[in-house]
Order: C-alpha cells, then sequence, then structure tokens
C-alpha cells in the first residue's frame, strides 16, 4: 500500500510522542538517555519531513492529524519503537524517491540512522 502524507504525519507524531513517553517511563538511566536522543531527534524530523511535504506539495497543507494509542512501556517496546523508525524511514524513503522529493529521501535515510543509533544505545541498559 503506497503511503500518503497524512500517514508519514500521523506516523511520525506518534513516534515522538511513544518515545517521549517512554523516557519518562523506564527506571534505567541508560535508556532514558537512549530515549532522551531519540525523541528529541524525533520531534526534530517530525517538524523537518512535515514541512518539506508541505513545500514539495506547493503549500498544501497535509491534513488531519490522528495519532494512535500509545502502548504500555517495556524495554522490549523501547526497541520494538526504534526498530519500527528505522523501517518507517526505509519507508518515506522510498516514497519520496517515487515522487522526486530528494530532500525528504536524504532526510528519511538520516532518521533511518536515528532509529540505528537508539538500538545501540539501547544495548547500553
Amino acid at each position: 500500500m503506497a503511503l500518503t502524507s497524512e500517514q508519514i504525519q500521523n506516523k511520525l507524531f506518534w513516534f515522538a510522542d511513544v518515545a517521549q513517553k517512554f523516557h519518562h517511563d523506564t527506571r534505567s538511566f541508560a535508556e532514558h538517555k537512549a530515549l532522551d536522543f531519540l525523541y528529541t531527534e524525533l520531534f526534530s524530523f517530525r517538524d523537518s519531513i512535515c514541512e518539506l511535504i508541505i513545500g514539495y506539495q506547493d503549500g498544501k497543507r497535509i491534513g488531519k492529524l490522528q495519532i494512535d494509542e500509545i502502548p504500555e512501556y517495556s524495554h522490549a517496546a523501547a526497541v520494538k519503537l526504534a526498530t519500527l523508525v528505522k523501517e518507517f524511514a526505509y519507508q518515506i524513503e522510498d516514497w519520496a524517491e517515487e515522487k522526486k522529493y530528494c530532500d525528504i529521501e536524504n532526510t528519511a535515510q538520516s532518521l533511518s540512522g536515528v532509529g540505528a543509533k537508539c538500538l545501540y544505545l539501547l544495548t547500553l541498559t
């Protein structure tokens, strides 16, 4: 199924909110710092990618925001979140490549690196 700009926006907002909630719920200092890195980066990426989408769409706004329920925290859920971020970045990259949204492709590649770095940091807990 092809992504839409609304799905990208929704997922990026969800990722950032989940990462911040997990950041507050962990009792591990190392995991707290890993999730701090993740949510800080995700807030920046969601802003950047959404603005780029609007720019590539000649100013057309993305539309309704709908965020899924935030899951309960666990270390496994934090690892799954970082993995989902990395995997979703690949989907954004493919979507952007198809539309010839070059800078979104580049930004998505960097977003995958954020997921990968967080996965590494989560091994230090």
